[in-house]
């Protein structure tokens, strides 16, 4: 394939999703500065209540035919647990209980906001409609412009400097040009890892078979049953998967849809965050025995392989400075989206200027094609990078 082929193909196809991968850009980077922002406790610092009191708290202020789906502990003293309550015909809500008052409160506004931001970034909106694979398939349009436009920015001997730094003084498709191929030089393998991870995590059922792994992944469940379960001992359960898992700090834990489901514990190694550091217990109904630990450091490795897929695409995994560095790749991808047709905006308007003057030196104008305005269109329209 040569240079001018691939450039065609770089342009065209950028043009193309340079608004859906600006979005899926800019809303990733959103979602991975939320865990940097500061929290400040709301709530009087006080001896928690326990678990299943909590929930009740819950239950109780959502009224009647409200079933509790998830239970998520104090991150710390001063800070509320959250109950996902779940009514039939609405959608799930995250109640906010003191743990130490057993007060109820709605989730705040910014709740909404960062759900409304993570669905438009994974499903465009869509998840009834096949969003997430649209997602992927414009991740895939991504991982092909930073592939082909590597050769394309490839600086000549010599100008290895201009490939990677901006010509501030530089006006018009140039500027753009240098902004665009400088930003492009420090950020592609990073933008590259966020486009391959996020295509992966788009299409699970496909890259999980590819990997060799089930569908579902993580260990097998009990078959559920119909009619809600009756809240069972949550207390109990984690002091049951807290006794298998000693070094590990409890994350949520799912509660049984029907009575002989087993109960959940999602709980993080000591030291460790995301899906590489993670483990579950099942614990059977009756919250006295351990059912199946699936412990991520024990894992197979394809299994482990998928799980540092989706931590490096949310950020997690290698310390708060690969979190900076996957919110600064994906402000990365709005820039491109912006200068990219851009250039190809300014080269084109170039181009008209020049095949103007061409045509009034023709008719045998010259007073209308100064020369010096002739070069100056002809320099625009063919600046390096077309």
């Amino acid at each position: 394939m040569t240079l001018a082929t691939l450039r065609w193909l770089h342009r065209w196809l950028g043009i193309l999703v340079a608004l859906p991968v600006a979005i899926q850009g800019l809303t990733g980077a959103i979602l991975a500065i939320e865990p940097l922002l500061p929290e400040f406790p709301p709530y009087a610092v006080g001896a928690p209540k326990s678990a299943n009191d909590i929930v009740t708290a819950a239950l109780t202020h959502a009224g009647e035919g409200a079933r509790a789906t998830r239970f998520t502990p104090a991150a710390a003293p001063g800070f509320p647990a959250v109950v996902q309550i779940a009514v039939t015909g609405s959608p799930p809500v995250g109640l906010k209980v003191d743990p130490a008052t057993l007060a109820v409160s709605a989730p705040d506004a910014s709740a909404a906001v960062w759900s409304w931001l993570r669905s438009l970034h994974v499903a465009f909106l869509a998840p009834d409609y096949s969003g997430r694979a649209i997602g992927g398939w414009f991740g895939i349009g991504l991982t092909l412009l930073v592939i082909t436009g590597v050769p394309i920015w490839w600086p000549r001997k010599g100008e290895w400097k201009d490939g990677f730094t901006v010509a501030v003084r530089a006006k018009g498709a140039r500027f753009h040009r240098r902004l665009h191929g400088a930003v492009g030089a420090w950020s592609m393998v990073l933008v590259l890892v966020l486009a391959v991870t996020g295509v992966v995590l788009a299409f699970p059922r496909t890259s999980r078979g590819l990997l060799g792994l089930e569908a579902g992944g993580g260990p097998p469940r009990a078959a559920r049953t119909a009619g809600p379960a009756a809240l069972p001992n949550i207390d109990a359960a984690l002091a049951v998967a807290s006794s298998a898992a000693p070094q590990a700090r409890v994350r949520s834990v799912i509660l049984p849809a029907g009575p002989r489901d087993a109960i959940r514990v999602f709980m993080v190694h000591l030291g460790g965050e995301g899906a590489t550091g993670g483990l579950t217990v099942q614990v059977d109904a009756a919250a006295t025995k351990v059912l199946a630990i699936q412990d991520s450091r024990a894992a197979a490795p394809a299994d482990r392989l998928y799980r540092w897929i989706h931590d490096l695409h949310e950020g997690l995994g290698l310390g708060p400075a690969w979190r900076v560095l996957v919110v600064l790749g994906g402000l990365a991808v709005p820039l491109f989206a912006i200068t990219g047709p851009r250039m190809w905006w300014l080269k084109r308007r170039a181009r008209k200027r020049v095949d103007a003057a061409r045509k009034a030196a023709l008719a045998g104008d010259p007073s209308k094609t100064p020369t010096t305005g002739i070069q100056h269109a002809r320099q625009s329209a063919t600046a390096p990078g077309e």
